[in-house]
């Protein structure tokens, strides 16, 4: 049999897929590479959450508590801990489950190609590529919400199109219900049931849905007002997180002062503001903040929209290899690992190619791999914008999403960013490998389930 007789075996990709994710596993657990900076900030909180029924997310028997960690993590990841720790007091079941959920996805991102587009050929290089995206797999077997996180958009997007599908509002409700899950995860999600709301209005525009609707929006302003008021209570500000403010202020701005000036006048204005605000109440340091983020890009909207744009191309792009060095170093060494960007800067090619001389061969060869498949991808799902083999509703509702997640990203965007919507990505990616332009899709089921 040759080679790509092999592969073009759809059954024969799955027992590499499964080979692949069980290796990344098996190494992770032999080393103890299983957690990230993070991710004991979501044990803290699982704990906290038994033992004092607090979500504090850090050590909660300290003598001086940070009180942004009130309110930093949401419990969706850490209630999964509890849930898995209770069954099998160990940390090899929620990882392991993890990795379960990890091959579940690829199957749900497949369910997903299959439903929008029955027709599709070749569908066996859906599964080709996500061999060569390492984060994938390395981020089921760690202590992040990651890979959940991406269970709940996949199952979020196949229940909204099985709703359109068969008009049965059984899914609707669980669409919904999955939504709220997605958010209680990562509340990037925050804002995406809006979107998704909207798009169910209009797929079902009859007697019905708007009661519905109505019903959906008010179950997600109630469950979000509770976390507003619990923050507030605690913290003296009223928001549903302050990861967001993390990110932007830790990242995104030092890379905006960073294009418009230089690293060290970045480094000395973010130092600074940060040392004013020392004494002061957390609300009080994020009003601050937040005040400072506006006025940088209301000052330099051009260069911002510039690293935005940046950030988007990147989040299509990157090839995940910090996460390859978190997975084979661990993430306490990782810091000390050469940039190559910044290698090739100071010692040109000759730097770039010494430093690639002391990987491991076997890893060097997998990571130029990735680097291909990584090209390859964007260049289909460039393609693919201007194919017009998918329904353009359902072409909208795949990219609306990947452009969400990369807007919200910003230029601080990663390979791990890029987890929750890889497989749409690669959906879209798909539809280029598709002849039939303007496909007709089945009259559906106006039931009301």
């Amino acid at each position: 049999m040759r080679f790509i007789d092999f592969l073009k075996k759809e059954s024969a990709l799955w027992v590499l897929l499964i080979s692949t994710q069980l290796f990344f596993f098996a190494y992770a657990q032999l080393n103890q590479h299983t957690k990230t900076a993070d991710s004991d900030e979501y044990i803290y909180q699982a704990k906290n959450l038994i033992d004092y029924g607090t979500t504090y997310s850090g050590d909660y028997t300290a003598t001086n508590l940070d009180v942004s960690l009130y309110e930093r993590r949401t419990p969706g990841y850490p209630v999964y801990l509890i849930l898995t720790k209770t069954i099998f007091h160990s940390n090899f079941l929620p990882l392991f489950l993890q990795c379960v959920l990890s091959l579940l996805n690829i199957f749900i991102g497949y369910k997903i190609l299959k439903l929008i587009s029955p027709d599709t050929k070749n569908t066996y290089l859906y599964l080709f590529f996500f061999l060569f995206f390492p984060s994938q797999f390395i981020y089921a077997t760690v202590f992040m919400s990651e890979i959940l996180f991406q269970t709940s958009i996949l199952l979020c997007l196949y229940y909204l199109l099985q709703f359109e599908k068969s008009g049965k509002f059984s899914y609707f409700y669980i669409h919904h219900l999955l939504l709220a899950i997605a958010y209680l995860i990562k509340p990037i999600a925050l804002f995406l049931w809006l979107g998704y709301s909207l798009y169910g209005i209009i797929i079902h525009n009859k007697r019905g849905i708007a009661v519905r609707q109505i019903a959906a929006a008010l179950f997600h302003v109630l469950l979000l007002g509770s976390f507003f008021v619990k923050n507030y209570n605690q913290t003296g500000i009223a928001e549903y997180s302050g990861i967001g403010r993390k990110l932007i202020i830790n990242y995104n701005m030092p890379a905006l002062l960073s294009f418009y000036e230089n690293e060290t006048y970045a480094k000395n204005k973010i130092d600074s503001l940060q040392y004013s605000l020392k004494n002061e109440s957390y609300a009080s340091q994020c009003a601050s903040i937040d005040l400072f983020i506006r006025q940088e890009v209301t000052a330099h909207p051009i260069h911002f929209l510039l690293l935005q744009g940046y950030g988007s191309i990147k989040l299509l792009l990157e090839t995940g290899r910090w996460d390859l060095e978190l997975w084979r170093v661990g993430y306490e060494n990782v810091e000390k690992t050469p940039s190559l960007k910044n290698t090739y800067s100071m010692n040109g090619i000759s730097g770039v190619l010494h430093e690639l001389n002391q990987w491991p061969i076997l890893y060097l060869i997998y990571y130029c791999f990735v680097v291909f498949a990584s090209i390859a991808l964007f260049l289909l799902f460039i393609n693919s914008l201007f194919n017009k083999s998918l329904i353009r509703r359902h072409k909208l509702l795949l990219l609306a999403t990947i452009i969400y997640f990369a807007i919200l990203s910003g230029p601080s965007a990663s390979a791990r960013f890029r987890i929750p919507v890889f497989p749409i990505l690669v959906i879209l990616a798909m539809s280029s490998f598709n002849k039939n332009e303007n496909p007709s899709y089945p009259t559906f089921s106006q039931g009301n389930g």
